[in-house]
């Protein structure tokens, strides 16, 4: 589907329902995240529902786990939403804790946005961040994104990338 140097990017199978659920319920992810349920069942159903998204497409709402390649430990899950009358995709990422400040968010996001570009180049690509969630402003920015405007309605900073701008690769570590 998707793969950079140190991660894939892959459907979710059944037992990605109990790694979703270990880093979702911890408060290092949750605090930031508007997550729907995160019971164990939730979950479940969940991974079955977006088991088969593509990438890239149209689909209005679609998930993915984030999975090391030289281990296969699945450590986070992409977000991409498609909005069809702004012709606009927002993305997510959730990494998690055990592997934060590594740069795993900032590589393969990197890659999905220059994929999305190549499949709708003149496609809106945007982030919603809220607050006092720094780490996610910082990366954001390192991606190319700029700050738009506060929308009080969704408590979120609006992050755009502007134009056709792909960001550089992460450096490799």
């Amino acid at each position: 589907m998707l793969q950079t140097r140190r991660l894939s990017l892959r459907n979710f199978c059944p037992a990605d329902a109990q790694t979703l659920h270990t880093y979702r319920n911890d408060p290092r992810c949750s605090r930031h995240q508007r997550y729907g349920a995160t019971e164990p069942e939730a979950l479940e159903a969940f991974v079955r529902d977006y088991a088969p998204s593509l990438f890239p497409s149209r689909e209005q709402e679609q998930h993915y786990a984030v999975v090391r390649t030289d281990s296969g430990e699945m450590i986070g899950d992409l977000s991409v939403f498609y909005t069809p009358a702004d012709r606009c995709f927002t993305l997510g990422i959730t990494i998690a804790p055990h592997c934060h400040r590594q740069g795993f968010a900032c590589e393969l996001l990197g890659e999905v946005i220059a994929r999305l570009r190549a499949f709708d180049p003149a496609a809106e690509i945007v982030a919603l961040i809220e607050r006092d969630n720094t780490p996610s402003i910082a990366l954001f920015r390192k991606l190319g994104f700029m700050e738009e405007c506060w929308a009080e309605s969704i408590q979120s900073y609006v992050y755009t990338l502007g134009g056709n701008a792909v960001p550089e690769p992460a450096p490799s570590r």
